[in-house]
């Protein structure tokens, strides 16, 4: 590993290659460094503020006298302060931050250049006793911007509070391009994280849309008859009870309509499956051209269909039923080059009754009515 060494009288002070401070998370490389800088210039506590807009806010502080608890509770109040970057504040901090110089003071009670309002506080409250200080600006070399401050507190020797020294200003100065390095770098990981994260995201919003689109066609499929694509069987069986229990709570009528194709099973046999379904189609387009919106089409099963026709009586249902069935009537299918085919419907009409329990009994009477029709001749509505 790289290593980089500042003479101290007759002692080596070494700062190891900051690799060893990096970090995707900014508040750990922080506690990290101000750490390392703490051990090597033997203080007793610290802090870091970063730039944030026209600020200084409060980052991190370290304080050996206080417990792991104490400083735990107390770091996330103080990381809301806030110290405006402007002239004659008297805040040692900003000054340092103005000036990018390091600022020592041997004794903030015995200075009268900075204003140590807010430590004499800290110390008030926390009873503690801030003595000398090391005030440095984080300088970013390459862009000639100043990005944050470190400042270190009540330098010990033998277990006596001292001033800080010209070494220690000395080992700041280089130690401090490092530090600058690694929380540049740290920034620059966590914005690529954020980055990442932020597609991430997308891509996953992208793909749980695309899902939640292809579960909506699979289930839509699931409710479709594939020839007609009207709704079939399993999907009557779903909505019957809430479309009953709607009809009956708003009074309002609902007509049912069972339809089947006269003499289907001629046309299968005379021409084939292929013309047969081409019946049903034809069919299945009629009802979708005549029914309104909240009317549901199915095909119920084979040639039968069923209609459900929201809110309306059985003399205006009698009038959609007649209308679907000469529409029928006047439809021809083309079977070969110089053929048609045509073909005729028969229907049973029911309306619930305010006695229904269920849709059961509507239509069980329209598939009554169906077989009147049928049983009559055929090609006309019969009503119960």
């Amino acid at each position: 590993m790289k290593e980089y060494k500042l003479i101290k009288n007759d002692e080596l002070i070494e700062i190891v290659d900051m690799e060893d401070f990096n970090s995707n998370d900014l508040d750990t490389l922080l506690h990290k460094v101000l750490h390392h800088v703490k051990m090597i210039t033997n203080c007793d506590a610290g802090s870091i503020y970063l730039k944030d807009g026209n600020c200084l806010q409060f980052s991190i502080f370290q304080n050996d006298s206080f417990s792991y608890e104490k400083i735990f509770n107390n770091q996330k109040p103080i990381k809301n302060m806030k110290f405006p970057i402007k002239k004659d504040t008297g805040t040692i901090a900003i000054e340092a931050y103005l000036q990018s110089k390091i600022i020592m003071i041997d004794n903030i009670y015995e200075d009268a250049n900075y204003d140590f309002n807010s430590a004499k506080e800290f110390d008030k409250k926390f009873n503690y006793k801030t003595q000398s200080i090391l005030t440095a600006p984080l300088i970013d070399n390459l862009n000639n911007e100043t990005i944050g401050i470190l400042q270190l507190i009540n330098k010990k020797e033998n277990g006596k509070i001292i001033p800080f020294t010209h070494s220690d200003q000395e080992f700041i100065s280089l130690s401090s391009y490092f530090i600058v390095l690694s929380i540049i770098n740290a920034k620059n990981n966590i914005e690529e994280l954020k980055q990442n994260n932020l597609e991430l995201e997308k891509k996953i919003e992208l793909r749980t849309k695309e899902l939640l689109e292809t579960q909506i066609k699979l289930q839509e499929q699931a409710y479709r008859d594939p020839l007609t694509n009207l709704y079939n069987r399993r999907h009557f069986d779903e909505i019957n009870g809430s479309l009953f229990s709607m009809s009956k709570r708003g009074n309002n009528p609902l007509a049912v309509l069972m339809i089947d194709i006269d003499c289907f099973k001629s046309v299968n046999d005379t021409f084939g499956h292929h013309i047969g379904d081409i019946v049903i189609k034809s069919l299945s387009n009629i009802l979708m051209n005549t029914i309104r919106q909240s009317d549901i089409a199915i095909r119920y099963g084979g040639e039968e269909f069923l209609l459900l026709l929201t809110n309306t009586n059985k003399s205006n249902a009698h009038v959609v039923a007649e209308k679907i069935r000469r529409h029928a009537e006047n439809t021809t299918v083309k079977i070969e080059k110089h053929s048609d085919l045509q073909f005729t419907i028969s229907l049973g009409l029911a309306v619930i009754k305010v006695e229904d329990e269920d849709i059961t009994a509507a239509i069980e009477e329209a598939d009554k009515a169906l077989y009147m029709a049928k049983e009559s001749g055929k090609n006309k509505v019969v009503s119960i």
